[in-house]
Order: C-alpha cells, then sequence, then structure tokens
C-alpha cells in the first residue's frame, strides 16, 4: 500500500493532480485564490483518498475523456464531512450528498461533478466486488445514509482507515477494504429499496428487447445493453443476481421467435436452416434444441401448423 499526500496551490496543479486520477475537465470558481489538498492511500484494488478543498468547482467527464480512460471498472463512494458533493448527469438524473451521506457514483457516462469549498473522503472500490454482492448500483448509482447504524460504523472505518496513513501493510489495506465495501454493500441493499424491482424490471426490458429484434437487428449482448442504456457488465450482472443469464435469455427468445417463423405463411418457402440462422441459431443443434424446447421438430411445427391452415382455410370456403 502506498500512502502520498499533494498540496496544490492554484487550479492549474490540481488540474494536473486530479486528471492523473481520471481525466475530466475543469471550471474553478474564484480560481485566482483556489487551491487544496489531497492525502490518499492505495493499492492494485483499492484507493482511499482525502481532499479539503478552499474554493469551488464543477468539473465534466465528457465522451473524449471516457474513451480515454473509461472509469467502468469501479464505483466512487464519496463521504462529504463539510460541504456537499453533487453529480448530474445527462438527462438530469442527480447523485448528491452532504455530511452524514454518501454517494456511490458511476464515472463512465457524461456527467457533471459540482463540489463547493469542502472536505471529503473518496473510496474507489472494483466495481465487480460491489455488484457481485448487489447487484449495479442502477444507472445512476445510489445515495446511502452514513448518519447512524451501519453507515456510522462504516464512515467511521473510512476515516479510522485514512487516519493511519502509511501505517497499514498492503495486506492489511487491502483486508481492511474489502471490509468496508461488505458493509456500504449491505447498507445499500436496506437503502436501495428498488434494487431487486430493478433486476426483474431490466431482465424483463432485455427479455422483451430480444422478443422484438430477434431476427430483425444486432442481438448481441454490447447492442442489446447499448439499446437499453446499461453497460454489458451490468446487464450481466443483473440477470445473473435474477437467476438466468444472457445466453439463456437470447436461446429462449431465439427459439421462440423460430416458432413464430416456421408457422408463418410469410415464410413457408424459407428452409429451416435459413430461419435458424436468421434468429441466431447454429443449424447444426437447432433441431434438438428445438424439440426439447417446443416437444416437435422444426419440420413437424412447419407441417402441422400448414396442415391447420389448410383445414381452416377449407372451412371458410364450404358454402354455408
Amino acid at each position: 500500500m502506498e500512502f502520498y499526500s499533494v498540496t496544490a496551490r492554484s487550479s492549474a496543479s490540481w488540474t494536473t493532480i486530479a486528471d492523473s486520477l481520471m481525466p475530466m475537465d475543469h471550471h474553478y470558481h474564484e480560481s485566482d485564490r483556489w487551491s487544496a489538498t489531497m492525502s490518499v492511500q492505495e493499492s492494485a484494488d483499492y484507493r482511499l483518498l482525502r481532499w479539503d478543498q478552499r474554493g469551488g468547482r464543477t468539473s465534466s467527464r465528457t465522451r473524449p475523456h471516457i474513451r480515454r480512460v473509461a472509469g467502468d471498472d469501479f464505483y466512487w463512494v464519496v463521504v462529504p464531512e463539510q460541504g456537499s458533493y453533487t453529480v448530474t448527469y445527462r438527462g438530469g438524473d442527480i447523485t448528491s450528498a452532504g455530511p452524514g451521506r454518501g454517494a456511490v457514483t458511476v464515472l463512465d457516462t457524461v456527467c457533471h461533478l459540482h463540489i463547493p469549498p469542502s472536505s471529503a473522503y473518496a473510496f474507489q472500490v472494483p466495481r465487480t466486488e460491489m455488484e457481485s454482492r448487489t447487484g449495479p448500483f442502477g444507472k445512476y448509482a445510489a445515495e446511502l445514509d452514513l448518519s447512524s447504524g451501519l453507515g456510522r460504523i462504516a464512515r467511521t472505518l473510512i476515516r479510522s482507515t485514512h487516519a493511519e496513513q502509511g501505517t497499514l501493510s498492503g495486506r492489511e489495506f487491502d483486508a481492511v477494504c474489502q471490509r468496508i465495501g461488505e458493509l456500504l454493500c449491505m447498507l445499500s441493499i436496506g437503502e436501495v429499496s428498488p434494487q431487486r424491482d430493478q433486476h426483474a424490471e431490466v431482465t424483463d426490458q432485455v427479455r422483451r428487447y430480444l422478443r422484438t429484434h430477434i431476427g430483425h437487428r444486432d442481438v448481441r449482448l454490447p447492442a442489446v445493453a447499448a439499446a437499453l442504456g446499461w453497460s454489458p457488465r451490468q446487464v450481466r450482472a443483473i440477470l445473473h443476481r435474477s437467476g438466468t443469464t444472457f445466453r439463456d435469455l437470447r436461446r429462449a427468445e431465439a427459439l421462440r421467435a423460430a416458432c413464430a417463423f416456421l408457422g408463418d405463411p410469410a415464410y413457408a418457402g424459407v428452409p429451416i436452416g435459413e430461419l435458424a440462422a436468421r434468429c441466431g441459431l447454429n443449424a447444426s443443434w437447432f433441431s434438438t434444441a428445438f424439440k426439447d424446447a417446443m416437444g416437435e421438430t422444426p419440420r413437424e411445427l412447419r407441417q402441422r401448423r400448414r396442415g391447420e391452415l389448410t383445414a381452416r382455410t377449407a372451412a371458410a370456403d364450404r358454402p354455408r
């Protein structure tokens, strides 16, 4: 574990320091009198820092910044001691925190950070570690109550860990940070009440999107995630928490779409292998998988539907 402290006596020097952690554009209020200090503990997996900022700033994450450093591998949990911390995302969604609160934020999307004169801790934790316990925090993360109970314990642990500065070994620092992450996850499950509903909602959204677009659009995970406004990592994590996988959902909806195509007279002349490929299914195992799911082979279903259509047509043509 490494510990270091830096002092910025001008806005220009702070820009250099801040961009070494996460590239952004910065607008400083009263930049000629602006100054700040930052102390940082970090290991390969975690980072815990404190800033004391005299002067306000607005920092912006733009698409070029995100392309340069994606910022999608971790969450930042910001815990103000004085002042406030607010993130405004494109579209107007806001995550904010003041003393006694914590803001769990993501910086992998376009956003603006509004930070007045303040003192705050910021805890960087691997995203996979948090999401393995809670699932994604939602498109724009979450706000946590750290004023009492479990929240106050987590805040106290953050303070006391950083107060040790460079005395902790790397192994000790990682162990404590892992405990902090566990406490924040436990707190978030209770605090973020829509979590479970969000899991079910996103799973249904994925299912509906696949059902609508299989055979007509790209339904690979990156394309589906982008269309729904999520990252592939988030979709995988949510589906895992819901007890399924993207592969299973896509396969089920692909077989359902193939069933619809096989029964549609408009596709009566299209070879079965071509319909399977259109649905993204491997023709070599399509017949077996289809029979396991539907109880009959694709050819049997097509023949049965054709017979049913012929019977209905004949019945409609009989004199009354």
